[in-house]
Parts: C-alpha cells; structure tokens; sequence
C-alpha cells in the first residue's frame, strides 16, 4: 500500500508530502492540485505499462495527456522527483529522481530503495525490466507492480455506445476497466461468475455471490430495480452493454436508461474483480447520481477499502465525505484507515507552504477539523436565505 506521496517541482507543487490512508479523499478548490496528486502516480504507471519504453518517462498515454516536460515541471526548476512510501513492506520507499534531458524528453535518473541500507538503482534499461529482476530488491519489484496495476476511472466515462471493446493487451492489468469505464463490459461478461470476496458483497442482500450477482445488488443499491446484461456480439472482441430499470422492463441501451446507471457500472465491475492491495483511483464517483446514490457509491467504495483494496477518491460531493464518515462509524472502516485532504490555494502563504489541510475521522465519525470553504457552501446559502448573513 502506498503510503505517502511525496512530490518536489511537479507541475503547481514545489513540494508537497501528502500521506494516504486504506482510503484517501481529496477535495478542495478547483485548479488546488488534487489531479496532480492523482497525475503523479498515474504518470509512473503509465510509464511501467508502456510497451516500449526506455528510461523515458511516458507523459503521454491511455492514462493521461500531460504533453510536454515544460508541462510538468515547475517553472525555473531543472527537474522533478515523484517519491512513493510504501509501509506494506516494512516501511521502505522509491523515489523517481526525473531531469529534463531536452524540450522534449524527461529521463530518469535513479530510483532509491530503503532496507537495511540505502540502495540506488540506476536506469539504463527499460523500468518495466526490473519487475521480473531476481537481483532486484524485493521492495522495489513489489512497489513497481503495485503502480503499475493502478486502476483509474476518470471523471469521463463512455456512455455514447452500445458496444465495447475488449482490452488490446492479451494480458491487461486485472480489473483495469479503462480510464472511461470502456473495458468494464469485457470483465463483466468473461468474469460474471467470478465468486467475489465475502467482505465485498452487498450486506443483506440475496443476490449470488458472482461478479454478476453482485454488480446487479449493488447496482439496485443505487437505483433501485436497476440491472445490467451483457452480450457478446458475434464474430468480434466486442461486447454488447444493456441496462434496464425494472425486471418488466425491456432491455434498453446505455445512453437511453439516464447517465447514473451507466457512470457507476464501471466503478462496481473495477472494485469487485480487484485483487487485494490493488489500487483504485476514481474521479468524481458522484458523477450523475442523485444524493442517495452518491452516498451509496460512497459506502460501496468504503467496503472495497475495508475488503483489501486501497481506495483514492478525488470528489466535490459532501454525500460522498459524509459516506466515509458513516462508514468509519458504523465500524465498516477503521478510522486509521481513513484520510481527507482538502486542498486550498489560500493556505499557500509562500512558494513552500503545502496547499493542503489534512483532516482525521473519529470513531464517531466526526472530523478534526472544518477549515473554511470545506463543503460549508449550503450551510451559507441558508443562512443567506434566512437573512442571517
């Protein structure tokens, strides 16, 4: 599990140390960092996946668009450094020393690994080489896997087809179902009777305990009466998607069943295939679902997190903020396994301030802390309303 991240001149961070929980929430302002935090680990694994890769590191790819070294450096630096902490394995951490070689290439310098002792590794081969290296540290393989098997659901996800591709790796990272839900289908359908782990099934519920079985309760959980069929279309790798409202209802496609249906289905299908200790990354879970099931999204991604997954949600949803606090009450989650960061440019006074309040949960599920402009918007607008203000 990644502990902390620790960044220095990437992008709007001159340098920030930011720990993580089981799961980690962040919200805040917009244009604050919160992508970049994200950006940071999804460029690494973007990197490790990439076919053909030297000791270049891949700014540009299926995960995201960052475009050029002048992009992503802070401005006047020479280079950057990504730091990951990792205390799933004794408390030992990587760090990617990254230097601006021209216009157009950053390269990577040498990765450091903490064990007994200090050890640096310098890249002259592909990083994706090492994975498999018996002479690498074993802390280094086991933090380079873990990146490189980050799934990553973006605030976009592809609503606009009937028919989904299969994923073109022949070996695609387990449960990545596409930056926009584009794969979850193909999962779906060739792993609808997958047994999901106990700690990941919907409480209370009947339905079977298959992958199929359990997308469909959770999925009612959100919308009640709602269900999911997949098929495969003939002589092809695609994989047709249905939805439908009710068990009387025709099956209907995705862009005629309402948005919702369609934003969640990728999220259920990526948490419940994960391996444990996979890391989930989602953008605005809450994306077109009503209040109630943006705290069911919420309360399903909580479990993940509970079941083995590590969990980082970026949001602007107090429906969502308001889950994890129920879940950590309710005993779903440990409260030590539960973090909120709330990023605000106000709270950079200088060049080296962290635009960043860091937030705990008690066991009662009340917070810390509630800085100012931290989901206090409806309470001002009804004070304003009521003339209070």
């Amino acid at each position: 599990m990644i502990g902390r991240i620790d960044l220095r001149d990437f992008k709007c961070f001159k340098s920030l140390k930011l720990p993580l929980g089981r799961l980690t929430l962040l919200t805040g302002l917009n244009a604050a960092g919160k992508s970049t935090t994200i950006q940071s680990i999804l460029l690494l694994s973007q990197t490790l996946r990439a076919r053909e890769w030297g000791t270049d590191l891949w700014l540009n790819g299926p995960l995201l668009q960052l475009g050029s070294p002048g992009d992503v450096i802070t401005q006047s630096a020479d280079g950057m450094e990504i730091g990951l902490w990792t205390d799933s394995i004794g408390g030992r951490w990587i760090l990617g020393a990254i230097e601006q070689e021209n216009e157009r290439v950053l390269r990577v310098l040498e990765i450091e690994v903490t064990e007994k002792e200090t050890q640096k590794f310098k890249i002259d081969s592909p990083l994706r080489q090492l994975l498999p290296d018996k002479a690498t540290a074993p802390a280094l393989r086991q933090i380079l896997n873990e990146i490189r098997q980050a799934i990553y659901v973006s605030a976009m996800r592809q609503v606009q087809t009937e028919v989904f591709p299969a994923p073109e790796d022949p070996d695609p990272i387990h449960a990545d179902v596409g930056a926009v839900g584009e794969f979850a289908p193909w999962w779906f359908h060739h792993h609808d009777d997958m047994e999901v782990d106990s700690r990941r099934r919907l409480m209370g519920s009947e339905s079977p305990a298959t992958l199929r079985g359990q997308v469909n309760a959770w999925l009612q959980d959100l919308f009640p009466g709602a269900e999911v069929n997949t098929q495969a279309v003939t002589r092809s790798r695609l994989i047709r998607l249905e939805l439908r409202t009710a068990k009387t209802d025709d099956w209907r496609r995705p862009s005629n069943t309402g948005y919702g249906l369609s934003y969640a289905f990728p999220i259920l299908v990526a948490g419940l295939c994960a391996k444990p200790d996979q890391l989930l990354i989602v953008d605005s879970p809450e994306a077109h679902l009503h209040p109630r099931g943006q705290s069911r999204i919420g309360r399903f991604l909580a479990q993940m997190a509970a079941s083995g997954l590590q969990v980082l949600i970026e949001t602007h949803s107090d429906h969502v903020l308001n889950s994890l606090r129920l879940a950590v009450r309710d005993g779903v989650l440990s409260p030590t396994d539960a973090a909120v960061h709330f990023f605000d440019p106000n709270l950079k006074v200088d060049e080296s301030a962290t635009p960043v309040s860091s937030i705990s949960i008690d066991a009662r599920g009340n917070l810390s802390s509630w800085p100012g402009g931290f989901f206090d918007q409806s309470e001002s607008d009804l004070a304003n309303l009521a003339g209070w203000s």
